[in-house]
């Protein structure tokens, strides 16, 4: 009877090992093929000049034949953005809109705010979240 446990281990730790060995981790963004364009900097920004900054976000879906993008969010209110909730085909490119409001929360010196690109399929390290970012320093 003790043979019989034996094997039974054997054969469960094979196929846990198994498991990990065949397992697959989610891949890496794919933006254009450059990380510079998930992170947009204005450079010196003027607030008392320009009361709203702009910028657009081109994500070209090479990964998926299929993509739906559910929407966008932002990470603060002064930032607000707007992307086409749709179906998007393979090499399509996903446009999002971004404007940013410096004055709304009075900042000043370095500042980073965060846009989230939300869809259905992996296009990310953090799965189904694409997070794009606003670089500045405000004066």
């Amino acid at each position: 009877m003790n043979k019989k446990y034996l094997y039974i281990i054997i054969a469960v730790l094979f196929v846990i090992i198994l498991c990990l060995m065949t397992y697959k981790t989610t891949k890496s963004v794919v933006f254009k093929e450059n990380k510079d364009d998930i992170i947009y900097d204005f450079g010196v920004l003027d607030k008392n000049k320009t009361k709203l900054y702009a910028h657009t976000f081109k994500y070209v879906n090479k990964k998926y034949d299929t993509l739906k993008v559910y929407g966008v969010k932002d990470g603060c209110d002064c930032t607000e953005s707007n992307v086409k909730a749709k179906l998007y085909f393979k090499n399509d490119t996903i446009t999002i809109k971004t404007k940013y409001n410096p004055n709304k929360y009075k900042d000043s010196g370095l500042t980073i705010k965060q846009i989230f690109l939300i869809t259905n399929r992996n296009i990310s390290k953090f799965d189904s979240i694409l997070p794009l970012a606003l670089k500045g320093n405000v004066q």
